[in-house]
């Protein structure tokens, strides 16, 4: 289970992405003890100042209990599919060993976010899980079979999302927009709230008693 990951590595195109698509699910695994890395691939200067959405972000992620928060400097809705952009993401892998990758789904309308997606695959294809999250820009593609119970966490999650002030006129980022999202999720799977993803690869490892 992906709560029982002791290294997570959640991916972002942009400042923001994460706190939205698995802002909840983070938030769980850091209140369990789990170690998370946030990677965020651009600094998202083409929708406000880069220092500040940078700075936005940190905050948000560090409220979510995030250990460690990197900013790459690939070009903001220029994502590009390139070695460069792999071995960046796959320098977190050999570094950290993470069990479990959240990133952006390849069905996105989103250029930024599919070619996230895929990065993320080449990057981190020995990780044995790699589950792709909802943002506002998923099409009707999207297709979760694997949801997070957030209902202890969405309070963490809307609160972090408050930080991005330089974001507030995107209707996406409001408070009914994150609060109605979670409930349809949770609907889905009889909980308060929930976060939705797609399975790229999921492998569970006995462990050395034989217990899974």
């Amino acid at each position: 289970m992906v709560l029982r990951s002791d290294v997570i590595i959640a991916i972002g195109a942009h400042p923001d992405d994460i706190e939205l698509g698995c802002g909840g699910t983070v938030s769980a695994a850091a209140k369990a003890g789990k170690k998370v890395i946030a990677v965020v691939m651009t600094k998202g200067e083409q929708s406000a100042n880069p220092e500040i959405r940078c700075k936005e972000s940190r905050k948000a992620l560090t409220m979510l209990g995030v250990a460690e928060v990197h900013f790459g400097d690939f070009p903001d809705t220029e994502v590009p599919s390139s070695s460069k952009a792999v071995k960046f993401l796959e320098a977190f892998y050999d570094a950290d060993k993470p069990e479990t990758i959240l990133t952006h789904s390849v069905n996105s309308m989103h250029q930024d976010h599919r070619q996230v997606g895929w990065l993320s695959m080449a990057a981190f294809r020995f990780s044995p899980r790699i589950l792709a999250y909802e943002t506002p820009r998923v099409t009707s593609s999207f297709t979760p079979a694997y949801y997070v119970d957030i209902s202890d966490s969405i309070k963490e999650k809307c609160d972090a999302l408050k930080c991005h002030c330089s974001q507030k006129t995107k209707p996406y980022i409001h408070y009914n927009s994150i609060i109605s999202m979670a409930v349809f999720r949770g609907h889905q799977v009889n909980v308060d709230y929930a976060e939705a993803f797609e399975v790229v690869r999921y492998v569970e490892k006995p462990q050395s008693n034989g217990v899974i």
